[in-house]
């Protein structure tokens, strides 16, 4: 997705099994293709927002699953608006990076 815009969700799993969240996300991908940016959609007020912020806070890292079926973890930032997030790819010890 290199250069290019698409949807996605951005899932926080507690264990191979159980998935705690699946958030919609529209996504802009950063040049070199290794972040995104991406945009909560629909954006998230009230007690939605709390609750993004507080699964950030309890474990920065999730996966982006594309709606093509393809999938990388990520790390996710914002800076003071949890609808606008920055993603960056984890990657895994094997890949030899």
């Amino acid at each position: 997705m290199n250069g290019r815009e698409g949807t996605a969700h951005l899932e926080w799993w507690a264990n191979p099994s159980t998935c705690l969240a699946r958030i919609p996300v529209r996504v802009t991908s950063a040049p070199g293709g290794a972040a995104w940016n991406a945009a909560l959609s629909p954006r998230i007020e009230g007690e939605g927002r709390e609750s993004v912020q507080d699964l950030i806070d309890a474990d920065l890292f999730c996966t982006l699953r594309f709606d093509h079926g393809s999938a990388v973890d990520v790390e996710a930032a914002h800076s003071g608006d949890v609808n606008h997030l920055w993603l960056s790819v984890v990657l895994s010890p094997d890949s030899g990076a």
